[in-house]
């Protein structure tokens, strides 16, 4: 069985683990320490050739004891007050030798999600002979002692020697260890282990992880083309989106599921955008990445409506919070079966194509042979923003209270485009002006979204019972229905919100970023693209 379960351990380091020894046989008063079997322990570290299971802040541990052999996932953590509380997750192997992605359980699956073709290879190995003790005071057991003598064989050179001493408890009776530990602390005169023990062997060994991806440049300024200004805006894109893969795979953490799609998302922008200033090798990119978006997108999207679920149950009286169990199942199945497709996308060799000639050309940079590439971007970004603007008002002036959810979710989605084109050309080249006017853009977004995830909520209850009504309970069902029609209210209340935060919009932030753009274009401007202060003006006015 796999045994998911979070350390809490004080780690300090010491000169002899004797003395410590000597003085835990002499049982301090109030406390009970019992010796247990010595271990002798043989740790082999893994890990991909791209370090992504170092990426998604874990190490892969396979440990070799008297009785057999184990696989550990355990995630890193800095040292609190002395105190390190990382996940560990844990399950046997047939031998040392098995390979550890074929173990059962959380601890298998996980690692195959982390490492998809990717081969595992040792990092180092660490043989530790360990004496143990039992830790118990009146109210019964506390915890784990381990004085550890470590060896870390270093290849052509004497191998390092670490001694640790290290108390484990669990987190419910942290405070009540906490007296013995400091006791044991100062008597032995012992202090905290700056490093854990793979990081001591990374040291030891010369092992490092690999720097941050960086495909060139990335900051924007006015002097730059539109290529480089397009180029520059992809390079950042797409290191986010590599370095939030592996939290990806691993599927614990949300967020990182979250900001990977994000950075997918701008990315598409980011090439719809510059489309003119972009050759159409670069462009193939973008239909490419939809494949992928589409494949976070469906994870995401129940990872929305499982959240949602304590917001449900709130709805609830407790006694009748369990009636939404069966659809939490259901979402739970679905997201199971949605996250297989990811991680197959994500393993396939098309995936790694993808990444590998994207990373080539961001690399290479914009072709100088390509004419468009080289416009000055202060020519071209006042048309790249306004041609936005001019999209999202199109669009919002037709809004009306009884317009259908499908009107505000257009809207929604170039609200969006406008918000990621301000942030392309904003931070670098327009400054503060720009910022302050994707505020205004922004908070139309957020109502927008509120009122889409509503909808959204809405199609998937009415979607749940009339695929699954025959395996939920009657009054599940009408639960369901209940949830519905409450959303369907929040959603009338963000209509009446609407034009409030959409007039905002045409204020005094869009003229003075208007005013701004125009300024510092180009006196020749571009042939046939410019448009007059006067032409924007009026177009403003309308509104």
């Amino acid at each position: 069985m796999t045994s998911p379960d979070i350390e809490v351990e004080w780690q300090f380091a010491a000169l002899d683990t004797r003395p410590v020894g000597r003085w835990l046989q002499s049982s301090p008063p109030g406390y009970t320490v019992e010796p247990l079997a010595a271990q002798s322990l043989e740790d082999t570290y893994l890990e991909t050739p791209d370090w992504r299971i170092h990426r998604a802040g874990y190490t892969c541990r396979v440990r070799a004891k008297d009785a057999g052999a184990e696989l550990t996932l355990k995630s890193m953590a800095e040292p609190n007050e002395g105190i390190r509380s990382r996940r560990e997750i844990t399950a046997p192997l047939p031998a040392a030798d098995s390979d550890p992605r074929a173990a059962p359980g959380e601890a298998g699956e996980a690692l195959r999600a982390l490492c998809g073709r990717r081969p595992l290879e040792p990092l180092f190995r660490l043989l530790t002979t360990r004496q143990r003790f039992r830790l118990s005071d009146e109210g019964g057991q506390l915890g784990e002692i381990a004085l550890d003598d470590t060896v870390i064989p270093v290849a052509g050179d004497e191998p390092v020697r670490l001694a640790r001493v290290e108390v484990e408890v669990a987190a419910s009776v942290l405070e009540r260890a906490r007296p013995f530990v400091e006791a044991l602390a100062a008597a032995c005169s012992l202090g905290q282990a700056g490093t854990s023990k793979f990081e001591a062997a990374l040291i030891a060994t010369g092992r490092r992880p690999p720097d941050p991806p960086s495909f060139g440049p990335e900051m924007v300024d006015p002097s730059m083309t539109a290529g480089q200004v397009a180029y520059a805006v992809l390079r950042k894109q797409f290191r986010i989106f590599l370095l939030n893969e592996p939290g990806t795979r691993l599927g614990e953490d949300i967020e990182a599921l979250h900001d990977m799609r994000v950075a997918t998302r701008r990315l598409r922008a980011a090439m719809a955008t510059f489309r003119p200033f972009l050759t159409p090798r670069m462009l193939a990119f973008r239909d490419e990445f939809g494949q992928v978006a589409r494949a976070l997108g469906e994870v995401r999207d129940l990872d929305v409506q499982l959240e949602r679920m304590g917001e449900w149950r709130a709805e609830f009286p407790p006694e009748r919070a369990h009636l939404l169990d069966g659809i939490e199942r259901l979402l739970r199945k679905r997201r199971s079966a949605a996250r297989r497709r990811m991680l197959q996308v994500l393993d396939s060799s098309r995936y790694e194509r993808l990444c590998a000639r994207f990373a080539a050309a961001l690399r290479s940079g914009p072709p100088r042979s390509f004419a468009p590439g080289r416009t000055p971007v202060l020519a071209v970004a006042p048309d790249l923003v306004e041609r936005r603007y001019r999209k999202v008002r199109k669009l919002g002036d037709r809004i009306k209270k009884s317009s259908p959810p499908e009107a505000y979710h257009l809207l929604r989605i170039e609200a969006k485009k406008l918000r990621y084109a301000l942030e392309f050309v904003g931070n670098g080249i327009y400054g503060k002006p720009a910022l302050e006017f994707s505020s205004r853009v922004t908070a139309l977004q957020d109502l927008l979204g509120l009122h889409q995830d509503a909808y959204v909520a809405i199609d998937l209850l009415e979607e749940l019972a009339a695929s699954s009504g025959r395996r939920l309970e009657p009054a599940t069902l009408m639960a369901m229905g209940m949830l519905a029609e409450r959303y369907r209210a929040h959603a009338e209340e963000l209509r009446a919100k609407f034009p409030q935060v959409y007039r905002q919009l045409a204020g005094p932030e869009w003229k003075k970023l208007l005013r701004l753009m125009e300024a510092q274009r180009p006196p020749d401007g571009i042939p046939g693209a410019s448009r007059t202060k006067e032409r924007a003006g009026v177009a403003v006015d309308r509104s």
